[in-house]
């Protein structure tokens, strides 16, 4: 078998202790001691011939263990058996991580798709069943640049109109565009009280909210909510005409003479500046609701995409979850692998090798130990103290033989050699 060199132990809690059939034992303890008897009335129980007769024994015994083919190979049947079943977990850890492999390059797979819809949408949405104007962008811009200013004027507008309605004093000689438009609307309704000026104040958010409110109601072709936009719009105009009959009703009483007739709802309907209040603020109104339902249909095409590629954001965010664990699993399955590969080595070279049952030689080398003491206590004729001091150097010298083989503990039975590479 070549040059052999001790790799390891194998200890007796691994389930694994090979021993000879105890006959065979109790024969050759007999044999082993009446050879160390006889060996210690050879040379008058030497120490230093015991230590050479120990180390030939242990030789003749090595050679006789490498020797028996039979005894090994029933040795090594345990290790014969754990290679197999390592190589059949080999073979399936293997398979496992093929299968975890196609699984990640399909996910990679999946995560690169989704990357490229989110690119692609953005250019050819009707690809992916996204029914938008290619040119909803622009349209969307054009109407907010519409819709702001269109917001300032009726913010000014109605601030001056509802303090002019309900908190100014007219002076003599002055316009309809004077009577509706204040510049200093805000700073004196400021002076006149803070209830004053939160009223002027917050009055065109009403018809801003109306306005939002008749979008939200045309989302929906209900019958019901057409009857709330109609609704909508006779009060938006009811708030109007009432603020241009207070507004026109103090120009009238300006000008009037004693034989004019008090200003009423009929002289209302006929007067032009009326109406010019009505249709400044109402229509200019109808306008902006107009935009503004426009610039928020083409916002929300604008967010169909948006909401696409927050969809496809999202599943690769779950897809790369998946793929962080799978990638978890195959280092995982990696490193199993590697231990099994080693595990599979090893077995082989204890396969290839040898294994010496080291407690039958401790067995053997005991009784021939005790025949070699038991010629010196009971053949050889000397004086005590000799006889102590024989026996104490013996004694050494089996120890330290048994201690250099590792044998001085009872931790293992058999001890495996492998070939030197």
């Amino acid at each position: 078998m070549g040059l052999l060199k001790r790799l390891t132990a194998l200890t007796s809690q691994n389930g694994k202790m090979n021993v000879v059939k105890p006959q065979s034992i109790e024969k050759e303890k007999i044999t082993y001691h009446e050879n160390g008897k006889n060996t210690s009335k050879d040379c008058q129980g030497n120490g230093q011939v015991l230590l050479i007769s120990l180390d030939a024994l242990y030789q003749k015994f090595e050679n006789k263990c490498k020797t028996d083919y039979i005894e090994q190979e029933r040795l090594k049947q345990p290790y014969v058996t754990e290679q197999k079943g390592k190589k059949t977990a080999l073979l399936n850890k293997t398979e496992e991580l093929e299968k975890v492999e196609n699984s990640v390059n399909k996910v990679n797979e999946d995560i690169e798709k989704l990357n490229q819809d989110i690119r692609r949408v953005k250019i050819h949405p009707e690809e992916y069943f996204v029914g938008i104007d290619k040119k909803a962008s622009a349209k969307f811009w054009i109407g907010l640049s519409f819709l702001l200013p269109l917001a300032v004027y009726i913010f000014i507008f109605y601030i001056s109109t509802s303090y002019s309605a309900f908190f100014r004093e007219f002076d003599p000689g002055i316009s309809l565009f004077q009577g509706m438009f204040d510049p200093q609307a805000l700073s004196k309704a400021y002076e006149g009280s803070l209830l004053e000026l939160c009223f002027v104040l917050f009055i065109p958010f009403v018809f801003f909210a109306l306005g939002y409110l008749i979008h939200m109601f045309q989302e929906k072709k209900e019958l019901e909510n057409k009857f709330k936009i109609i609704v909508l719009f006779v009060v938006t105009f009811l708030f109007d005409a009432i603020l241009a009959y207070l507004i026109d009703e103090k120009l009238y009483n300006l000008n009037k003479t004693f034989e004019s007739e008090p200003f009423n709802v009929s002289l209302a309907f006929h007067s032009v500046s009326f109406w010019v209040i009505i249709f400044a603020g109402f229509v200019s109104y109808i306008v902006w609701g107009l935009v503004f339902d426009f610039v928020m249909k083409e916002h929300t095409d604008r967010d169909k995409i948006k909401l696409f590629i927050k969809e496809k954001e999202e599943a690769i965010f779950e897809k790369s979850k998946i793929l962080l664990k799978l990638n978890e699993r195959i280092e995982k399955i990696e490193d199993e692998l590697s231990k099994l590969k080693i595990r599979i080595v090893e077995l082989q070279n204890i396969i290839d090798g040898c294994i010496l049952p080291v407690m039958n030689y401790k067995a053997l080398s005991t009784e021939f130990f005790q025949g070699w003491l038991h010629h010196i206590a009971s053949a050889i004729r000397i004086s005590p103290d000799e006889q102590d001091a024989l026996l104490s150097e013996c004694s050494s010298v089996y120890e330290k033989h048994i201690k250099s083989l590792e044998l001085d503990t009872d931790t293992y039975q058999n001890k495996v050699y492998t070939k030197t590479l």
